[in-house]
């Protein structure tokens, strides 16, 4: 029976495979003999921004048919632009009802918006409600549109910016679990919702600038875009959530309107042009600006936790993986269309390994004569950070969240928990260190000596690069680092960055780096490019992708052999109790 089952689970994996790739192969062929409509000579386009913004296009193959809409933030600043110059194009209807944006993320988007609008066209911005903890980011979007409406029943929550965390310190001292993490330095808080009950006093001082720091910009950005004082906002913000009504009456919103409504607005403004999707627009939209192909400028991704190694083809999950990006920096090197790379970063950190690989890959580069030019997002923490350190300038929003130059790793002890349950482990190692890292006892004097010295030669690495890269002496880089986290804006008062700005500013740093001359047109290109659905699979069959999707589902028969043992033995210990799983530690 299990082999029949076994049989069944790889024939239809491999079945749904080869539907798949079918079917992307037949809707290519459809696709090529489909003439579009062309678009309309007047029109409005239109954009439901979605959640999990991306940096760049979706890794994932056929990606386009089951994300068809859904464009990366660089596609939006692309498409902005191009617009931007398009006589057809009278304006742009934002539809922010779905929004979940971060706050660097925000003005990424809000800047090319603002820049959109220079150009001669309007923004009009909906949102049938503003809801939840992200409401003040989205809202700070919002305030890039000339014209705001919010629907009657809606609520405007601004309510400010929080920054939380749980604490597990005195659970698991109850539960018998020890949590022995070590930090460089005392503001490096990764671990500290393992050890503490609280903020320690050094990282609830250092996350109070922080969050001080964004909420006033974000403020100060919204009394400039609605003519209102600053005391105004402020007292504004500590009232919410607000009603469509006091929003409007207040002068956040211009209009209380359904989105048929609003709709109807936008294209009464442009005289009764047609309504075009953002996506639709960006399928015929002349990115080559009506001329040959313009030099480019490749971007590549930092997006998510750095790791080692190469992320499977269909991961769908936010994951910088080393060799992906290394490759990506390969191609790059080797298309001689490109003349500088800006190396987008959203990330909190990860394997200091993974982000040295990064690193090395992007110092050749710019010893090959290629400029690099770091431009980061919503964050660009630790060994986010770190990988910035081959740039000719570092980029960062205001909002950014940016620094934690510092390091922690450590890990939990479960042999008291597991003892309380009759849970005994015994291990025959060879090796002194072979079992420094088990869960089910303490470090020995040796290992933790081990540990230590390991952190200590990590941090003091780190700390030597980023002073040696960013010209710091050694009362600076202390004062930068430890652990601190920085606003971009306190993180360019203090030398870790050099300009404020996003896309728009990292591509002029790019221009010149690279010698390019003010009449020669750039565009911003994501690299690695996307292979054709088809010829991704193959690679992936190539380099033994599938073999190995096929061999989890062989895994996953082997669990269901065993789970009714194991879920036995955990009944019989009281292991219904056990729920709590950690994360792998990762040296950052």
């Amino acid at each position: 029976m299990l082999k029949f089952l076994k049989g069944l689970l790889i024939g239809f994996g491999v079945l749904f495979l080869i539907l798949v790739v079918g079917a992307v192969a037949g809707l290519h062929y459809a696709a090529d003999r489909w003439v579009k409509a062309p678009l309309p000579e007047r029109m409005v386009l239109a954009l439901t921004l979605k959640p999990d913004l991306r940096e760049t296009s979706d890794p994932f193959p056929f990606a386009g048919i089951f994300n068809s809409g859904t464009p990366s933030l660089l596609d939006l600043v692309n498409i902005l632009k191009v617009a931007g110059a398009d006589e057809r194009v009278q304006g742009l209807f934002l539809d922010l009802s779905a929004a979940q944006i971060r706050p660097a993320e925000a003005q990424e988007l809000r800047a090319a918006i603002l820049r959109f609008r220079s150009s001669g066209r309007f923004v009009h911005a909906f949102a049938d409600s503003l809801e939840g903890n992200g409401g003040i980011s989205t809202y700070h979007l919002a305030t890039g549109a000339e014209s705001i409406a919010l629907q009657p029943s809606g609520l405007l929550d601004i309510r400010g910016i929080s920054l939380s965390a749980p604490f597990f310190g005195e659970a698991l001292e109850k539960l018998g679990i020890e949590a022995d993490f070590r930090a460089r330095h005392e503001y490096k808080g990764a671990a500290a919702s393992m050890t503490s009950a609280a903020f320690p006093a050094p990282i609830r001082q250092n996350y109070r600038r922080l969050v001080d720091s964004l909420y006033a910009g974000i403020a100060a950005d919204i009394a400039t875009a609605r003519r209102l004082s600053s005391s105004s906002v402020n007292a504004l913000i500590d009232t919410a959530p607000l009603t469509a009504d006091e929003a409007k009456s207040n002068g956040l919103v211009d209009r209380m309107l359904y989105r048929n409504e609003a709709v109807t607005v936008a294209r009464t403004k442009a005289d009764g042009a047609e309504l075009v999707s953002l996506a639709e627009y960006s399928d015929q939209a002349d990115f080559g600006f009506a001329e040959d192909e313009p030099v480019r400028i490749a971007v590549i991704a930092v997006d998510g936790p750095i790791v080692r190694g190469r992320a499977p083809l269909f991961a769908r999950g936010r994951e910088a993986a080393a060799q992906n990006i290394v490759d990506a920096v390969e191609d790059a090197r080797n298309d001689n269309r490109v003349k500088a790379i800006i190396l987008r970063v959203s990330s909190p950190g990860g394997s200091y390994v993974a982000s040295d690989t990064i690193l090395h890959a992007l110092t050749a580069a710019r010893d090959d004569g290629l400029p690099v030019i770091v431009s980061m997002s919503d964050m660009a923490a630790s060994g986010g950070y770190f990988v910035a350190l081959a740039a000719d300038h570092v980029v960062a929003h205001p909002n950014t969240i940016t620094g934690s130059i510092g390091v922690v790793s450590g890990k939990l002890n479960l042999s008291r928990f597991l003892a309380e349950y009759g849970i005994r482990t015994d291990s025959v190692s060879a090796g002194r260190n072979a079992d420094m890292f088990s869960p089910t006892r303490p470090f020995s004097a040796a290992e933790s000596a081990r540990l230590d010295a390991v952190l200590d030669t990590i941090y003091e690495d780190f700390t030597a690069k980023v002073a040696a890269a960013r010209r710091l002496g050694p009362v600076e880089i202390d004062g930068a680092a430890r652990g601190r986290v920085w606003s971009g804006e306190d993180a360019k008062r203090i030398g870790l960055v050099d300009v404020l700005g996003g896309y728009a500013e990292a591509e002029g740093l790019a221009r010149d780096a690279a010698g390019i001359a003010p009449e020669t047109h750039s565009m911003l290109v994501a690299y690695p490019e996307q292979k054709q659905d088809l010829d991704a699979f193959v690679a992936a069959l190539e380099e033994g992708e599938i073999g190995e999707s096929l061999s989890r589902l062989e895994a996953l028969l082997t669990f269901i052999r065993y789970s009714g043992i194991i879920q036995s033995v955990l009944n019989t210990t009281g292991g219904d109790r056990i729920e709590a799983a950690t994360s792998p530690i990762i040296v950052r």
